[in-house]
């Protein structure tokens, strides 16, 4: 008799953890007790974290990728003890990438989970290619850990890209804009070239108006203009374990909304 373990996981940008424990943020993480909960940009070290976020998670561990620069990135995990300890990896073995806190890797006996902030481009664009190489450097690791392990592969986070015109409200509009450039869209083509699949699109093919970032200009968010720049994505050779994916914009607390995968591991 074959015996399903459902697994939940979560990602969100909740743009300062500090501020985020005050506008929802703690309740939320106690809905969901038994997920791994990816967070990205903290903003944080460790001794910020508010105390009533610590005090609420009794039976989950907290782990921090903090940025070297104050206030800045950052990204964090909070994951059921009854999962097991992984294997724990801060960053991607690169310095330029892992003193601003992009990356944390988690290793369980089934799973492997990266929870990133990828960069953001940059009005002026400044930051494209520095973007780009971190993406490119994530999928060496994911590819190569896949290749050496053969475990489920769950790459999650901002990735500050829409895709696909689908994914966002102005595609015409932002033809130009960071998150929505050529060589952006095209790195995320091989992404998904390279065997791994949008959770997300592969339930939900055509949804459209399925947002996770809104501007704060323009009341932006109560008129769903916005893009969907988080993602889960998993190795192709996982898909059929996909039960679900799913965006929650009724989460308030951040510019971002959280995103929610389940797995039949």
């Amino acid at each position: 008799m074959m015996v399903i373990v459902m697994k939940t996981f979560l990602s969100w940008n909740i743009n300062g953890i500090r501020a985020c424990a005050n506008k929802g943020l703690i309740e939320w993480t106690e809905q969901f007790a038994d997920a791994a909960i990816g967070l990205q940009e903290i903003k944080a070290q460790e001794h910020q974290v508010p105390e009533d976020l610590v005090q609420t998670l009794k039976q989950q561990r907290l782990i921090l990728h903090p940025a070297k620069r104050p206030g800045y990135s950052g990204v964090a995990n909070i994951f059921p003890k009854s999962w097991g300890e992984p294997n724990v990896t801060l960053g991607i073995g690169e310095d330029r990438f892992d003193d601003e806190g992009r990356m944390l890797i988690l290793e369980w006996e089934d799973v492997v989970l990266y929870t990133g902030y990828y960069p953001n481009g940059q009005r002026d664009h400044g930051r494209v290619d520095y973007k780009l190489a971190f993406s490119e450097a994530v999928l060496q690791h994911a590819l190569k850990k896949k290749k050496d392990t053969g475990k489920v592969i769950v790459l999650t986070g901002d990735f500050n890209t829409a895709h696909h015109p689908i994914d966002l409200a102005n595609p015409k509009q932002n033809l130009k804009t960071t998150g929505f450039l050529p060589n952006e869209r095209a790195w995320m083509d091989r992404l998904t070239e390279s065997g791994f699949v949008d959770c997300y699109r592969m339930i939900h093919p055509e949804q459209a108006g399925a947002y996770t970032w809104w501007t704060y200009r323009g009341d932006c968010r109560e008129r769903n203009i916005g893009w969907r720049i988080d993602y889960f994505f998993v190795d192709s050779d996982s898909a059929d374990k996909v039960l679900d994916c799913f965006i929650q914009p009724e989460v308030m607390g951040s510019d971002h909304c959280p995103i929610g995968l389940v797995l039949d591991l």
